[in-house]
């Protein structure tokens, strides 16, 4: 990895910044992993909301499904920039 870290404040929390070299087949390796994250993650969410659906209980699976839907927009952000 080259480059510098600077912490900069956007829409989320601090982030750290990298600028980092890959070659195209890390990139590819990247993209994989960010997407088989999102699709693991928003399964484990869904499971889940269904759960708290079943029992009832819609004020979780609504806070939930809102905590899922911001995290793979974020996600989404990530992909875009790979």
């Amino acid at each position: 990895m080259v480059g510098m870290a600077d912490l900069t404040v956007e829409d989320e929390p601090l982030v750290l910044e990298r600028a980092i070299t890959l070659t195209n087949q890390e990139w590819h390796i990247l993209a994989m992993c960010v997407e088989t994250y999102t699709a693991t993650f928003r399964t484990q969410k869904s499971e889940h909301i269904a759960t708290y659906v079943t029992r009832g209980q819609l004020d979780q699976a609504v806070a939930q499904a809102s905590e899922m839907n911001a995290m793979i927009a974020f996600l989404d952000k990530i992909q875009a920039k790979l």
